[in-house]
């Protein structure tokens, strides 16, 4: 056996812009925007009010943002008590109905039950993630909000909806 020294043949130009080019456009495929702890934006209770009392447009000669008060924490934590505008979007839910749900809001206000925030940093990152701009984490959540003297609202206890009975054929 004898051995020989195989030279490569050049690789075209043209060869390595397609790889390149084929690879940056592959490499996004499947990436979603990722979002830190940086990113959020908080405000407290009442900073959260003027915003959503700012009128927009040039001089304030604008409408009110339509404001999105979302509250990630489960139904019955959210009936128990809650910012009276708010809508109740537990955080797993985000993702599948943020669509619908988040549809025509301007701003969107986040908050959860205390200074920890774990469920309002983790919602308003989701949405960050999904392309929606001008979210806020409500600094202090529903303790900061009743500390400062606002309302604080319940609803009834969410109802669990019974498996839908089989349907009765009529008496003859």
């Amino acid at each position: 056996m004898t051995m020989t020294n195989a030279v490569p043949a050049p690789i075209s130009s043209m060869a390595i812009s397609l790889a390149l080019g084929l690879g940056f456009a592959l490499g996004g495929v499947g990436c979603t925007r990722s979002t830190s702890d940086r990113d959020l934006v908080y405000r407290k209770p009442f900073e959260l009010i003027e915003l959503a009392n700012t009128p927009g447009g040039a001089f304030g000669a604008g409408a009110l943002p339509k404001v999105l008060w979302l509250d990630p924490r489960s139904p019955k934590a959210f009936a128990a008590g809650h910012v009276p505008q708010a809508t109740n979007i537990p955080f797993p839910e985000i993702e599948r109905t943020h669509e619908v749900s988040c549809r025509g809001y301007e701003m969107f206000f986040v908050y959860d039950t205390d200074y920890d925030d774990v469920l309002a940093k983790a919602s308003a990152k989701r949405l960050l993630e999904l392309g929606y701009k001008n979210v806020y984490c409500m600094l202090g959540g529903l303790k900061a909000w009743r500390s400062d003297g606002n309302e604080v609202v319940s609803s009834p206890a969410p109802e669990t909806v019974p498996a839908a009975a089989p349907a009765s054929t009529p008496a003859k």
